[in-house]
Parts: structure tokens; C-alpha cells; sequence
């Protein structure tokens, strides 16, 4: 976004240092900033200056950030608000954002591009409502249909941005977890008591490393594998399995066609799907009594019925409805279930997630959600997944052991626990391993060890110097190094961008010992 020589940020922070970092950075991209150090001082410059942006902390003298959200959303509601805490819980982050807040940002801000997308993001967003209001007076109808529907994407998004910074961290300390419960199960004997704690331990990460999947999927900020599925086998499998799990007073009644369609799925994300909404149809019935009904068909969007469905093409579809003869749902209820952690359901019931999952991986599989419903009327969720025709077949990896070798490896992470767990893995795969905390010292260590490196493996997230930058660094250094880049989830990063700089190979974390190994040897065999 290329910034206006009028648009002025406020942040507001306590802490001097921080206030003028991000003064500092802010005002080298162009922007004029005016700076508080407290609540009260942020509140009044707010009303004297009437800034575009407000940045600010959660936790603040004088008037916390939750009470300065109110009071400037009450003011203007149109001025974006992003909050840059470090101290504040995900119960905080979701509060601030129904209370209007655009965006959420950790502390401490290790790669301050971060922000400026953030500010970007926010800028252009208000730019968008005030362009739309222009429209309201000949267009009110649909223009209010489009706001809502900007508006849940901007609820999906933010909170996704949160998920996808807990979600780094909470992928470090999971390989640190998987990674040395692999190490301990290869050399554990199989007649040891130990390696059933082992395996335990290894299951619940995984589980754990799922539900953090899960979160991302709404957000569409997952690197999924998807290819070509007859939807209607996975889909009786799924309704078998979520019958075993429903008392015998829900019934499931189905009515499953189409039996050659193909689409382009994840067969996992298609029992997620299943078993969300027969759950969710399940608590909806009085009493836990009464019939879910599921139907899979053939559809057809024509060229005079575009305009009934806006986001897509025209063609064939397969869709999926699941209905209930339960208690319904009001339009108040219905503009809000695909909100993250919205539930109608008791404390400890529900987290909230499924619905949200759901809209996630229909529209990521370029298809959409219909809901219809009314009170004591029951509900029906409609989903259309587009119909292909490509039929190949998908080649099954075969599970073989770890490959090793004896190159030279220097490996770049701020995490001490993820250095350790690399130099035992690697170690263990026969490589000689040299381990830098970060971006400077790994170039340090390039220039003065005159023996050389084969591979250079590297996180993303590093405060100081980001991966990407190191790789630029490196490859100045030594032109045609072999890089591979690892990152828990970065917005600034993905394969084909890594790609395209010259890092040789792309990872997500947690790694397993298999995954790393294969991908090494891929990258050091060419």
C-alpha cells in the first residue's frame, strides 16, 4: 500500500523504548505519528487530532486499552484500532475484537513488517467502509448485505492472524516435545515398559498439533493437501462413524447420489465437516430426540441463475445438506454462528470452532455455505463443492526410515530447546552440526569456519534478523548454498515465495525426524 503524505497513526504505549520503535519504524515508511504514554494522554490527542490509525496497548495507566477502545469507537467508529499487546489472554484478543478492534499484534514485535501489514491492512479496510457508505443512499440493501459480508471475513481474518502468531509459538514448543519423544522411541528397545509412555506422549502431541490445524482452517492459513475424492464414500464412511457416537434417540437418515462425482478435497476436512454439523444439528434437537437428514446431490448453477449465487462460477456442484427438526435458530443467532468461538451451547460444552471450521474448508475448496432456518422449525445447512473431471490417481508415500548422511549442516534458531532437539536429531542421521541462536551469528560463523557448509537450515520467525533476510545474506555470501527454511506459520512467507528467492526447500513445524531427514536429502541429492 503506498502510504499518503496525510495519514497519521496514534500508538499508544507505556513502555518509552517500545513507543519509540515503533514511532521510528512507522515514520520511515512515510506515515506522520504522534505518540501517548498513557490512556488518558492517548484519548485526548485522539479527540485534538483525530488520527487515521490508533495503535495501542491493552494494559496502560490512567485508561486501559479496553476502556480507550470503547470510548474511541464511540466517538468514530469508523477509525481503525489495532492492538499491540504482549500481556493481554486470547479471552482479552477476542473481547478487544468484538468490541471493534481491526487487528491484534504480539509483543514483543519480532519482525516489524508484521505491523506495517497490520496498519496497511487496517487503512485500506477503512478506506473500503468509507467508499461503501458513498453507495447507501441508492444501494442500501445491498450494500448492507456486502458490509456484513466484509465484516465476517474481517472477524475470520483477524482472529486468524491471532491463531496463526499462538500457533509459531505453540508449534516450537510441540517439536521440541515430538521431536526428542521420536529420538527416545528410535533408541528404545521394543521389550521396554517405557516405550508405551512413549507412544502416549507422542499421541497426545499429535492430537495436539491437530487442534491447532483446526484453528488455522477457518482462518484459511493452512497448506492443505487436497486431490481428487469420490466425496460419497467418505461421506457414508464419516455418517457411519458420527452414528456410533449419537444415542440411539438421533436417528440419521440419508439419502447419498451422485456416487461418481469427484471433487477436490481433503477426505479428513470431509469427515470434519460431517461430524461438526451432525453434532451441532444433534444439540439442536428437543431432548436429544428426532431425525438429522443428509442428503448428497447434483447441482446445477445455470447462466440465469448466477445472480443467485454471487460467489461462484457457473457449472456442476455437489451439495451437501444437512437438516434437524430441532429448535431453529432467529436471524440474530443466524448472522453470528460462523463467528470463531461463538456457541449457543453451556460453559464447556463447545469451544465455539466447528461452524467456523466448516465455512473454512468449504470456501477454501471454492465452494459456499447456505443456512436456513427459523425458530422451532428446524435448520438446513447447504454446501456446494465444485465437480471436477480429473480422475488421476494419487501415488501412496511409502513409510521407509530415516535417510542420513555425513555432510556438513549449520543450523539458525532462537529457540534454545529447538537448537538442542536439532543438533541430537541431526546428529543422530550421522551429519556434523554446528548451531547458531541467530541471523548475526550464523553469518559470523559462514565467514570464519573455512571448512564450509552443505546446508544452511533456518526458522523464519527470529527477532533481529527474520530467515528471509539471512537468506538474502547468505546467498550474497555464498552464491548457490543450499537453504532450508522452516517456519511454525509466517504471512511474509510461504513455499513459492521461498522458492523464488533461492531457498531449496520449505518446512512447517512441528518436523518430524522422517519429514526433515527426507527433505534433506532431496535438497543435498540434486
Amino acid at each position: 500500500m503506498k502510504t499518503a503524505p496525510s495519514t497519521t497513526i496514534l500508538t499508544i504505549e507505556d513502555d518509552r523504548l517500545v513507543r519509540r520503535g515503533i514511532a521510528s519504524y512507522l515514520e520511515g515508511l512515510g506515515y506522520l505519528v504522534l505518540q501517548a504514554r498513557d490512556g488518558a494522554e492517548g484519548l485526548e490527542i485522539f479527540r485534538r487530532a483525530h488520527p487515521d490509525l490508533v495503535l495501542t496497548d491493552l494494559r496502560l495507566p490512567k485508561l486501559d486499552g479496553m476502556e480507550l477502545l470503547s470510548a474511541i469507537q464511540e466517538k468514530s467508529p469508523d477509525t481503525p484500532v489495532i492492538i499491540v499487546s504482549g500481556m493481554g489472554t486470547l479471552e482479552d484478543a477476542i473481547k478487544a475484537l468484538k468490541l471493534g478492534a481491526q487487528d491484534y499484534v504480539t509483543k514483543p514485535i519480532t519482525d516489524m513488517a508484521l505491523l506495517k501489514y497490520a496498519a496497511d491492512r487496517a487503512l485500506e479496510r477503512a478506506a473500503l467502509v468509507r467508499e461503501n457508505r458513498q453507495y447507501q443512499s441508492f444501494l442500501e440493501g445491498e450494500v448492507q448485505k456486502k458490509n456484513a459480508e466484509l465484516q465476517q471475513a474481517q472477524k475470520l481474518e483477524a482472529i486468524g492472524t491471532l491463531a496463526s502468531g499462538i500457533a509459531h509459538d505453540f508449534n516450537n514448543i510441540l517439536a521440541a516435545i515430538m521431536g526428542f519423544t521420536e529420538l527416545a522411541l528410535l533408541e528404545t528397545t521394543e521389550s521396554s515398559k517405557t516405550i508405551d509412555y512413549l507412544h502416549q506422549v507422542q499421541k497426545a502431541s499429535h492430537r495436539a498439533k491437530d487442534l491447532i490445524a483446526q484453528i488455522l482452517t477457518f482462518s484459511r492459513k493452512t497448506d492443505t493437501k487436497r486431490y481428487p475424492i469420490m466425496a460419497a464414500g467418505i461421506v457414508k464412511e464419516a455418517l457411519k462413524f458420527t452414528q456410533a457416537t449419537l444415542p440411539t434417540t438421533a436417528q440419521i437418515k440419508q439419502h447419498i447420489n451422485a456416487q461418481e462425482k469427484i471433487i477436490l478435497a481433503d477426505p479428513n476436512e470431509i469427515h470434519q465437516i460431517i461430524t461438526n454439523l451432525c453434532t451441532n444439528a444433534f444439540h439442536a434437537l428437543p431432548d436429544e430426540q428426532g431425525t438429522i437428514i443428509v442428503t448428497l446431490d447434483e447441482f446445477c448453477i445455470t447462466a440465469d441463475e448466477l445472480d443467485k449465487h454471487p460467489l461462484l462460477a457457473g457449472g456442476n456442484y455437489l451439495q451437501l445438506t444437512v437438516s434437524d427438526d430441532g429448535c431453529g435458530m432467529d436471524l440474530e443467532i443466524l448472522n453470528t454462528i460462523f463467528d470463531p468461538f461463538f456457541t449457543t451451547k453451556e460453559k464447556g460444552q463447545g469451544t465455539g470452532l466447528g461452524l467456523s471450521v466448516v465455512h473454512g474448508i468449504v470456501t477454501d475448496c471454492g465452494g459456499t455455505i447456505r443456512v436456513t432456518s427459523e425458530p422451532g422449525k428446524g435448520s438446513t445447512f447447504s454446501l456446494l463443492f465444485p465437480v471436477i473431471e480429473d480422475t488421476a490417481s494419487q501415488e501412496i508415500e511409502a513409510v521407509v526410515s530415516p535417510p542420513g548422511g555425513n555432510e556438513r549442516i549449520l543450523f539458525v534458531d532462537d529457540e534454545e530447546d529447538l537448537r538442542l532437539l536439532a543438533k541430537r536429531m541431526l546428529s543422530y542421521l550421522g551429519y556434523a552440526v554446528v548451531c547458531c541462536s541467530s541471523g548475526q551469528h550464523a553469518l559470523e560463523k559462514l565467514k570464519e569456519d573455512r571448512s564450509g557448509f552443505d546446508l544452511v537450515i533456518t526458522d523464519q520467525s527470529m527477532p533481529q534478523m527474520p530467515g528471509t533476510e539471512l537468506v538474502r545474506e547468505l546467498l550474497t555470501i555464498s552464491p548457490g548454498l543450499p537453504i532450508l527454511l522452516c517456519t511454525g506459520y509466517s504471512s511474509m512467507i510461504d513455499k513459492e515465495k521461498a522458492l523464488t528467492m533461492g531457498i531449496r526447500g520449505f518446512l512447517l513445524k512441528p518436523l518430524s525426524i522422517s519429514r526433515m531427514a527426507q527433505e534433506i536429502r532431496t535438497i543435498l541429492d540434486k
